[in-house]
């Protein structure tokens, strides 16, 4: 546990070095590659539109239900439930820019809105003001919405692994 740890420290002072030299800082999968090579992880992909992304071991892939919503893509949960990772498929965004969707964020109330780009992708990461979750949306090279939530977000190991997770996602590759 203590590697891990050390692993995602690595990791976390990796993605804040980016953040200091950029206006938008570039979060890629390469540079944080090598910080959870000594983590067991499982990538998973969305063909439908063309992302993958990798997830810990220690998470349970859980099975989509009605409840979930069409919306819902994926969801890995901690087994004592004490921590999630969900991504959804966002509708009604079609033809809006990121540049767009950060001023919606920002009248909706939206805080700790923060831009980057994502192995390519543009993204901004946000919290929701009494949701103890972090938020990273995303227009995927297809044009599609799509959001990861993390959750506990008062949770700093929790934000750790949620960085590490943000760091993989990325255009689907080939082979």
């Amino acid at each position: 546990m203590k590697k891990l740890f050390a692993t995602i420290l690595t990791l976390t002072l990796l993605l804040m070095s980016c953040a200091i030299a950029e206006e938008i800082p570039a979060i890629n999968w390469a540079d944080a590659e090598s910080a959870a090579s000594d983590i067991a992880g499982t990538w998973y992909v969305f063909n439908d539109i063309a992302l993958e992304y990798w997830v810990p071991d220690i998470f349970e892939n859980k099975e989509l239900t009605e409840e979930d919503g069409e919306e819902m893509l994926a969801k890995h949960e901690l087994p004592d439930g004490t921590a999630g990772i969900y991504a959804q498929y966002l509708t009604g965004y079609d033809g809006a820019t990121m540049d767009e969707t950060v001023a919606t964020l920002e009248a909706n109330g939206a805080t700790e809105i923060e831009r980057c780009t994502l192995n390519g992708l543009d993204a901004v990461s946000f919290s929701v003001p009494d949701v103890n979750a972090v938020y990273v949306v995303f227009i995927t090279q297809s044009g599609n919405y799509v959001q990861f939530i993390f959750s506990p977000a008062s949770d700093e190991g929790f934000a750790s692994v949620a960085q590490l997770v943000t760091a993989s996602i990325r255009p689907e590759t080939e082979g």
